[in-house]
């Protein structure tokens, strides 16, 4: 079971950042928490969608991070019972270190942006990547201290009113 270690990164101004890149290099995003933590999400883009759940717990001083792909029928299922809901728009890319750069805007219910936020997936041991994406740099409005993480979590960030309240 992998070991989660991020780096996260809030970004100034969501439309210059999905403006980094085509508009069909983004997936379209739903994601809901179910009771007890674990999440379901359902990606979509150029026809395509595909379906997850994903559980993390901490374990031994690590997150472990455990995921399996869904059908659509449980999916559906089990939006219902979903208690906390997100929108957004999700960008994958590598960068030149071979890490793993997801770079997310997240939406209001009348699809605005609201909160721009990159996530570096890291080894185990390492603290933080070599460099950040070169065109995220200009829009770096703040690097995530290890010690505020779980102030970041997506399911913190899907409340507008939460986001709005948090310091830089």
């Amino acid at each position: 079971m992998p070991t989660e270690n991020e780096r996260k990164y809030v970004l100034t101004d969501p439309e210059a950042v999905l403006a980094l890149w085509p508009r069909d290099d983004w997936d379209d995003v739903r994601q809901g928490y179910l009771p007890g933590g674990p999440r379901i999400r359902r990606r979509a883009r150029d026809g395509r969608t595909t379906h997850s759940f994903t559980y993390k717990i901490d374990a031994a001083g690590r997150l472990v991070e455990i995921e399996t792909i869904l059908e659509p029928r449980d999916f559906d299922d089990l939006w219902p019972l979903t208690t906390k809901r997100i929108h957004k728009l999700r960008r994958a890319t590598t960068d030149r270190h071979g890490l793993a750069w997801d770079i997310d805007l997240f939406l209001d219910e009348d699809g605005r942006f609201y909160f721009a936020m990159a996530e570096c997936e890291m080894p185990e041991a390492m603290e933080a990547p070599p460099e950040v994406l070169p065109e995220l740099q200009p829009l770096i409005r703040y690097i995530v201290p290890r010690e505020r993480q779980t102030e970041f979590l997506n399911s913190r960030l899907g409340d507008q009113n939460y986001t709005a309240k948090l310091s830089f």
